[in-house]
C-alpha cells in the first residue's frame, strides 16, 4: 500500500499524510511503549538488559500489518488466542523510524508524556548511559514515571544494589551514528 498524501486546502502547499495521523490516533488508544529492564547473568556481562519496545495488538491483521508496511519495521506474530502482535524491539528502528514517526504525527492523549519518557531511555541507552550506575538511576527514575497496571518484576532498588559498572553484553554493536539527540 502506497502512503498518499492529501492537500487539505492549507496555505503555502501545506499537506499532511492522513495515514500517519491515523496510525498515530491508533497508537494512542491501543498501543504501548515499553521499557523493561530483564535480569541477564548469563550473557550480560554485568547482570541487566534495558529492552525498549512499541507495541500494538488485535484480534485481526490488517492494523498490525498497516504499521509494518508504513514503518518498514518490526515483526508480526500470532499469539495462540489469534490476537495479532506487531513490536519494535530493535534500537535503530526505535530511533530512526519509531520516534521519529511519532515525533511528526504527535499522540494527543497523556499517552505523549510516555511516549516523552521512552524517548528519553532510548537516547539515553543510545548513548550508553546505562552502562554506568548513574546513568541506570536515570533511567529507572524515569521508568518510575510511566505508571503500570502491574507490579514491576525488580525493584529500583533491587537493581541498583546489584548493578555493576557494566550492563551491555560484551557483543553489542557499536552506537548507532547520525542520530539526532
Amino acid at each position: 500500500m502506497a502512503v498518499k498524501r492529501f492537500n487539505c486546502g492549507q496555505s503555502a502547499g501545506k499537506t499532511f499524510d492522513k495515514i500517519g495521523y491515523y496510525l498515530s490516533g491508533f497508537a494512542d488508544g491501543e498501543g504501548s511503549f515499553n521499557v523493561s529492564i530483564i535480569k541477564r547473568s548469563k550473557d550480560y556481562r554485568y547482570g541487566w538488559k534495558i529492552s525498549l519496545a512499541f507495541n500494538i495488538s488485535q484480534k485481526d491483521d490488517v492494523l498490525p500489518k498497516l504499521f509494518q508496511k508504513t514503518l518498514k519495521c518490526g515483526t508480526i506474530r500470532y499469539r495462540k488466542d489469534g490476537i495479532c502482535y506487531y513490536e519494535v524491539r530493535k534500537l535503530n528502528d526505535l530511533l530512526l523510524t519509531v520516534i521519529p514517526f511519532f515525533k511528526r504525527y504527535p499522540i494527543v492523549s497523556n499517552k505523549q508524556n510516555v511516549f516523552r519518557i521512552f524517548s528519553e531511555i532510548a537516547i539515553l541507552v543510545l548513548e550508553k548511559k546505562h552502562l554506568a550506575k548513574k546513568g541506570m538511576e536515570k533511567i529507572l527514575k524515569l521508568r518510575d514515571l510511566i505508571i503500570v497496571g502491574r507490579k514491576r518484576k525488580y525493584s529500583k532498588e533491587e537493581i541498583l544494589k546489584s548493578y555493576q559498572k557494566n550492563p551491555q553484553r560484551s557483543y553489542a554493536k557499536p552506537p548507532l551514528s547520525g542520530v539526532k539527540t
